[in-house]
Formats: structure tokens, C-alpha cells, sequence
């Protein structure tokens, strides 16, 4: 079976020189009221710093982000380059793929290195699930007496297909019913793979790859 175009793509002489991430933290935790612009920055100037390079020699900056954590969402990239130091004249994209946003950004990266178009990428994926907005598309002209009121949470709507009129959660019990696959298989996958990363954090094998981030105190 060929792989359909779109799905595959390999590079040569394209290479990742380092990576760098902040901490997974709680739904609604420690993170709840950062902007995921400014998580994107931290880890920007972090990479950049750890390579060994200047962001001065970036000549591209490609961010990933699927859901508005705040108002200046149309600026992610070009925020996250600017306050890293690269200078204004680069171009910064935003890139968007669902689940695979991660691997688009990759991919993109390779097609621009490899074409030649950039020598030195930046990518940067943020997102924070508990900033996901609660929100509304009708109101532009104002609320008219006794309408209904169309605000809705943005984190859960996106979970639906209207296309195919199924949520994320009844396309995985779909999977399940299709793969025979169990509960109790999925538990103790969950589980098991829980217990890794724990362990994995504890023994400071994940230390390599995080880079805290400090909150300032509350002002009394």
C-alpha cells in the first residue's frame, strides 16, 4: 500500500540541534494564568541559549498553537521570536494541525532548510488547555432581549466533529470496539506508562529537557 502524499516526508542534512520544554503541570494548576506566549518565549530563549547560537542567526520562526490562550493569539510566533531576540526582519509563522501540529512544524522546518530557504529554524509549540476560552460567535451586533445567550467552552465544543456529528471521546470508543480493544488493556497501558514518567522525573532522568519556570509571588 503506497503512503498517500502529505503523510511522509525525509530530509538530508537536516538536523535538530537541542530541545527544551517547561514542566507539565495540572489542568487548571500551578500554569493556569500564564500566557502560553510567554511559555513559548522561556523555552525560545532557553533553546536558543543551550545551541550555542544567536538568535540573531535565525532566519525563520514557525510556532505551533491550536486554541487562543488570550487576546493577542494572531501575534504567538512573531511575539515569541521578537522577545528571543530574533531579529524584526525574519518571517514567523503560525502552524496549526490538531494533534499533529508537532510533526507539521518539523516537516515545515525540513522544507525550508532544505530548500534552502532558511539556514536556522525556530520552533516553539505552547498551548495551555486551561486558558481555552469560553466563547461566542453571534454577538457582534449585540445581545437582543430574551435571545439566548451563546457563550460556550471552547475546550469542549472543539472535541466535536460536525462533519461527522462524533465527539474525540466516541471516536476512541469507536477505535476500541474496531481493535478490540479493552478497558482493562487501556488501563494498564495508562497506568503503566504513568508510572514511567514518574519514575523517569524522580530519577532526574527528564532533567535534561525541562527548564523551570519561577512564578513571582501574588502582590499583597
Amino acid at each position: 500500500m503506497s503512503t498517500p502524499r502529505g503523510q511522509f516526508q525525509a530530509f538530508n542534512d537536516v538536523w535538530m540541534l537541542d530541545g527544551i520544554r517547561t514542566p507539565f503541570v495540572d489542568y487548571c494548576g500551578a500554569l493556569a494564568d500564564v500566557n502560553p506566549i510567554d511559555l513559548g518565549i522561556k523555552v525560545a530563549r532557553e533553546v536558543i541559549a543551550r545551541s550555542g547560537l544567536s538568535a540573531e542567526q535565525v532566519d525563520s520562526v514557525l510556532a505551533g498553537n491550536m486554541a487562543p490562550g488570550d487576546f493577542d493569539q494572531f501575534y504567538v510566533p512573531r511575539h515569541i521570536g521578537l522577545y528571543a531576540g530574533v531579529p524584526q526582519h525574519v518571517p514567523a509563522l503560525m502552524v496549526q494541525r490538531i494533534c499533529g501540529t508537532g510533526f507539521e512544524l518539523f516537516r515545515q522546518a525540513g522544507e525550508q532548510l532544505g530548500s534552502g530557504l532558511a539556514s536556522l529554524a525556530l520552533l516553539v509549540g505552547t498551548e495551555s488547555m486551561s486558558r481555552n476560552p469560553v466563547m461566542a460567535f453571534d454577538h457582534r451586533q449585540g445581545f437582543k432581549l430574551g435571545a439566548p445567550v451563546n457563550f460556550r467552552d471552547n475546550l469542549w465544543e472543539m472535541l466535536k466533529d460536525p462533519a461527522a456529528g462524533i465527539t474525540m471521546i466516541q471516536t476512541a470508543e469507536n477505535l476500541a470496539r474496531q481493535y478490540g480493544i479493552t478497558r482493562e488493556e487501556v488501563d494498564a497501558f495508562a497506568s503503566a506508562s504513568f508510572a514511567k514518567a514518574v519514575a523517569a522525573q524522580e530519577s532526574g532522568f527528564l532533567a535534561g529537557e525541562i527548564v523551570p519556570v519561577h512564578r513571582l509571588p501574588d502582590l499583597p
